[in-house]
């Protein structure tokens, strides 16, 4: 019987063993999955800041673009005001000048961060501001020659208010403020 005492010993012994070795590879699997948990969270909440601060710089940018293009086009109209009334007043001939540097700059940031759909809207209505500016500078000396007038410019400014509208919603658009299948609502002289 002393053989069969010390098997059942041995038995209760590697049983033991069996068992505290097993609770602790367990105990490790369920650490390392909740560790890996974890990092798969920290991971997902990295992304998420990250796209989210992403957001919020292009929606500064747009912001910034809009306000600038804005300003530009309402200067370049009040000089086409002034010189049909015949009129280029001394202190306000800087303003144009002041708006479109503001503008320059604002664009030359948004070509950095508006996705590639934007950037041709953008393009476009850069392209006939910088028109327009090129039409008033010209009539402004005198230098406009044949096809030049305030009818071309205020044509150009009109065109630029149409892709100003057409930049700002395509901005709306893709930060997700506007409803894309809703009928864009226009402002008064905007």
């Amino acid at each position: 019987m002393e053989t069969g005492a010390i098997l059942i010993a041995l038995i209760g012994v590697c049983g033991t063993l069996a068992a505290t070795w097993l609770a602790q590879r367990s105990a490790d699997r369920v650490k390392r999955r909740e560790l890996e948990h974890a990092e798969r969270q920290r991971r997902a909440e990295h992304e998420e800041r990250s796209r989210e601060a992403v957001l919020e710089a292009r929606r500064s940018g747009y912001v910034v673009l809009n306000t600038t293009a804005r300003r530009y086009l309402t200067a370049l109209r009040d000089r086409v005001h002034a010189l049909r009334r015949g009129t280029w007043p001394e202190e306000g001939a800087d303003e144009v000048e002041e708006c479109r540097t503001a503008y320059l700059e604002s664009y030359a940031e948004a070509q950095m961060i508006v996705p590639d759909t934007l950037l041709d809207v953008a393009r476009r209505a850069n392209a006939a501001l910088s028109r327009t500016y090129g039409l008033l500078k010209a009539e402004q000396s005198g230098t406009a020659g044949e096809g030049g007038s305030l009818d071309a410019v205020g044509a150009g400014t009109d065109e630029a208010r149409d892709l100003l509208h057409e930049l700002r919603e395509a901005m709306r658009r893709d930060l997700r403020v506007t409803d894309s299948t809703a009928p864009a609502v226009r402002e008064p002289g905007a």
